[in-house]
């Protein structure tokens, strides 16, 4: 059985090992660090736990993952935070902001997954063992009836005993029906939280920081338009073009390149891909959305 993680912070090599390396015992999702983007992201994907990967961490970053921990806590989803000495003690000052896991770095990737692992199976045994004491108090009600005290206790022990389990099937999980989901893949964080301040009020937007990642994403979810970023490295636009053109369903969903380049034969070859359009960067917002009009609504 798979665990579902959520995460979120500015260290994108550790994050690409969560879905590269650890990704037989995780399902791993991506947040910005922007306070509705967290939230959306703990609403919809229902993770088993929150990590925070950390590297060079703004004191405003912190205190956004502050005020989110108060979401995690009445959703029951723990918060770990990974990072070295330093980072975590910087965290710690924060209010709020102390995680209930704490994993220091260096380690291994196999030590990480074990420790998330565990961590997980002793939180669910928690809640369970809370829901036993549920379970022992509707045994002590005086209920009106038999059939209205059998009823109760099969709902507590349902309720105590559901594990989420492995998905059989690969369908894709699918958008919202008034708001189209917009795939952002790019290796610059600061790109993912400037479009999503252009879009969050109209779309969702889901963000990747490498190919690898948006193609893991696209095999799970279905989205209305995808941002591409021309240059990334080991695997750059054109090259993750290629993958979803190699799929009947990925090759229907409209592409966009994003590029700082401005070299008139590499914008060539980027057109000779046929994708539905390119936007230079620093990306223009009006141009954004006016592209996104054309193509989506």
């Amino acid at each position: 059985m798979k665990y579902k993680v959520l995460l979120a912070g500015n260290s994108k090599k550790l994050i690409s090992n969560f879905f590269l390396q650890m990704d037989f015992a995780f399902e791993c999702m991506t947040s910005s660090v922007l306070y509705d983007d967290l939230k959306n992201h703990a609403q919809y994907f229902n993770p088993d736990i929150f990590i925070y990967c950390m590297r060079a961490e703004t004191r405003d970053d912190l205190v956004t993952i502050a005020s989110f921990h108060d979401v995690l806590g009445k959703n029951d989803i723990p918060f770990a935070a990974i990072g070295d000495s330093a980072s975590l003690d910087f965290a710690s000052k924060i209010p709020n902001c102390v995680p209930e896991l704490s994993i220091k770095l260096p380690m291994s990737t196999t030590d990480m997954e074990d420790t998330i692992t565990r961590f997980i199976k002793r939180h669910k045994a928690s809640l369970s063992s809370a829901a036993n004491i549920a379970l022992a108090k509707a045994l002590n009600d005086n209920a009106n009836t038999a059939f209205e005290t059998l009823a109760k206790l099969d709902t507590v022990f349902e309720e105590a005993s559901k594990e989420p389990e492995a998905k059989e099937n690969t369908e894709r999980q699918p958008e919202a029906p008034d708001r189209h989901r917009i795939l952002v893949v790019d290796d610059a964080t600061i790109i993912h939280k400037t479009i999503k301040s252009y879009l969050d009020t109209r779309y969702e937007v889901a963000t990747a920081i490498s190919g690898k990642i948006a193609l893991r994403f696209l095999n799970t979810k279905e989205v209305s338009l995808i941002l591409l970023d021309y240059e990334m490295p080991e695997m750059n636009g054109p090259a993750v073009l290629e993958e979803l053109r190699k799929d009947p369903y990925l090759a229907t969903i409209p592409v966009v390149f994003l590029t700082g380049i401005n070299d008139v034969e590499k914008i060539k070859s980027a057109l000779a891909l046929k994708p539905q359009g390119y936007l230079l960067k620093p990306v223009d917002r009006d141009s954004l959305l006016e592209k996104i009009r054309e193509l989506v609504d």
